[in-house]
């Protein structure tokens, strides 16, 4: 898998100058995800309202530099950026860990529709680097600057699924934004968990958040204004597409449901049947056919202790 060093300690305009030779993949994936964007009509009539007030300069410094490798315009780049919070029901997407391990590991599977499977054949590993050292790693794809699944070496990782709620969306912080944030700037799994719940933001997520010591593994079960920390039943915590804390917010039969409760009871079921010991055994429970949708695009093990990433496309 190819990864990209990101290094923090130039300015943000120069950051993603690497990008130049993925300019096919980035035109694609823009080109893509814009088609649906526009379609929905949204976000572009308050594109610049928006930006203005809940994107930090750094992240608008960013997306203006992507400009150079692709054929779309800052604000363009930008909505696709945005694109869990516009269409986030194109998402599904599961989660797990085992707590009563000496060496918790974080296993996903992002599930998220895409035509040929380009989320899938274009992602990437994205290493931030700081002072001549790592200090978080994401996956993702050229010329999408937030982040839907990461890991800071020694204090945490954290997880993006989609979910839906009874709350409207509001104009605030997009929560890829906001993940990208705590992985730079938090520096403990509390301050992380405490940003993470707290912060008004766009949208309804569920965040699987898991750190290195004891009793560091939780869900924070969202709604734009509202939150709820769920803590692991047993010794494992799983997260798919549902709220199991926030129930009285939840949508019912809503399109992310579908699947959602039969995923999670069978990720138990095998997690009851055989604890994972290896890292494949992480990745059987994923690949399991109750598990793995037909949108799967990534599937991926991370290790917040040493900041490892295991991924399978």
């Amino acid at each position: 898998m190819k990864r990209i060093k990101i290094n923090l300690d130039l300015t943000p305009s120069e950051r993603w100058k690497g990008l130049g030779q993925y300019t096919e993949e980035i035109n694609g994936l823009f080109k893509y995800y814009l088609e649906d964007l526009s379609g929905a009509g949204v976000f572009e009539e308050y594109i610049e309202l928006y930006k203005t007030n809940f994107i930090s300069k750094t992240y608008r410094d960013e997306i203006k530099s992507i400009q150079e490798f692709c054929n779309f315009t800052e604000n363009q780049i930008l909505i696709t950026n945005l694109y869990y919070d516009a269409l986030k029901f194109v998402f599904g997407c599961t989660a797990f860990c085992v707590t009563s391990q000496k060496e918790k590991l974080h296993a996903r599977n992002l599930d998220w529709w895409t035509e040929n499977n380009i989320l899938g054949k274009y992602t990437k590993i994205f290493d931030f680097e700081q002072n001549g050292k790592k200090k978080y790693s994401l996956v993702g794809w050229p010329g999408f600057v937030g982040a839907l699944s990461g890991v800071k070496p020694g204090v945490f990782s954290i997880t993006l699924n989609a979910v839906l709620s009874n709350e409207s969306p509001q104009f605030a912080i997009p929560i890829t934004f906001l993940i990208r944030d705590v992985l730079e700037k938090a520096k403990t799994f509390i301050e992380a968990v405490k940003i993470l719940s707290e912060t008004t933001i766009a949208s309804d997520c569920l965040l699987m958040v898991v750190g290195v010591n004891e009793g560091e593994n939780i869900v924070i079960e969202r709604t734009p204004t509202l939150f709820s920390i769920r803590k692991p039943l047993d010794d494992s915590l799983i997260v798919t597409n549902e709220y199991l804390s926030l129930t009285e917010n939840k949508l019912t039969q809503d399109t992310l449901q579908l699947t959602a409760f039969g995923r999670h009871v069978r990720v138990k079921e095998l997690l009851d049947e055989n604890k994972p010991k290896v890292i494949e055994d992480y990745f059987d429970v994923l690949s399991d056919s109750k598990v793995k949708m037909d949108i799967t695009v990534q599937q991926m093990v991370l290790n917040p202790k040493n900041g490892d990433i295991h991924l399978k496309i």
